[in-house]
């Protein structure tokens, strides 16, 4: 399991250039990626979203590349132009001209000397690139591991939890029929004023009332989904599970809603208040699983 949140960095230097990444994440319900790229770099954006949907598949993220070039602090020398500029200058000498060019003369006249280009296209910088952006995503992804361990923790003994009120509701769902013979007892006598009560059609009312409480059917539901989740939370660290977890999660919360309306016990309403903070925390905690 995975958290969408995390944090990465990287670095890489060589002859012609700096380069930089810094990439954040955190929830979202798809893959939401934005590069912020220089200029020199633009055309690489493809190739750098394929890299990072190998690495991610949920969450916004946030990449800011930076790029130093080192061209403008190398220079080359035009050694052509230099040599016309000699013999140049010999006839002008020749002419009678008094004066000699020195170095320093040399390097001032247009053209002699500029800055170094570099070829952005050229596979080098791609590769530099990628390689760069790759790092900092593997740091993201160390990061999103350690903190998905601690919310795989916290999810875990929350689902024990509310596999423990629900073996509580269960307990209690016994006790419905009884609640209903009772009442109806009570009230069949309140009405008549007699002592005799009807067995066999106090039986029916008692059978008729128990089948619309009857919660068995939710309970059994809700312990599949929290098998399933429980089965989910087990599976490798690098499959995606968020959006399965969160739908096990609602079909949890939609169960112990139908229970809460049907039972009328209070014992029994009281497990599934406790059941339902649960389940809400456990949605919530699961908005930030990958």
């Amino acid at each position: 399991m995975r958290s969408m949140t995390g944090f990465g960095q990287a670095h890489h230097s060589s002859q012609e250039m700096d380069l930089a990444v810094e990439i954040k994440t955190v929830n979202s319900r798809y893959l939401d990626l934005h590069l912020h790229l220089p200029r020199e770099l633009s055309s690489l954006e493809p190739d750098l979203r394929k890299e990072v949907q190998s690495f991610l598949s949920r969450g916004r993220v946030e990449i800011h590349l930076a790029l130093n070039l080192k061209s403008n602090h190398q220079y080359d020398l035009n050694e052509a132009l230099v040599e016309n500029y000699l013999s140049a200058a010999k006839k002008v000498q020749s002419l009678g001209a008094k004066g000699a060019l020195d170095v320093s003369a040399i390097l001032q006249l247009p053209g002699v000397v500029a800055p170094r280009q570099m070829d952005l296209s050229a596979d080098g910088i791609l590769e530099s690139t990628v390689k760069v952006v790759r790092e900092g995503l593997e740091n993201v992804v160390q990061a999103r591991t350690s903190e998905g361990a601690a919310l795989k923790k916290d999810l875990q003994d929350r689902l024990e939890h509310l596999a423990e009120l629900t073996r509580g509701i269960a307990e209690e769902a016994e006790q419905v029929p009884d609640y209903y013979r009772k009442k109806l007892r009570q009230r069949i006598q309140s009405l008549t004023q007699e002592k005799h009560v009807d067995e066999h059609r106090l039986a029916q009312e008692i059978l008729h009332y128990a089948e619309r409480a009857d919660i068995a059917e939710e309970i059994t539901r809700l312990n599949s989904h929290i098998s399933r989740f429980q089965e989910d939370m087990s599976a490798s660290e690098d499959q995606a599970m968020g959006r399965r977890l969160d739908f096990l999660s609602q079909e949890m919360g939609r169960e112990m809603n139908t229970i809460l309306a049907k039972s009328p016990l209070k014992t029994i309403s009281d497990f599934g208040v406790e059941g339902k903070m649960e389940i809400e925390k456990l949605r919530e905690q699961v908005q930030n699983v990958e």
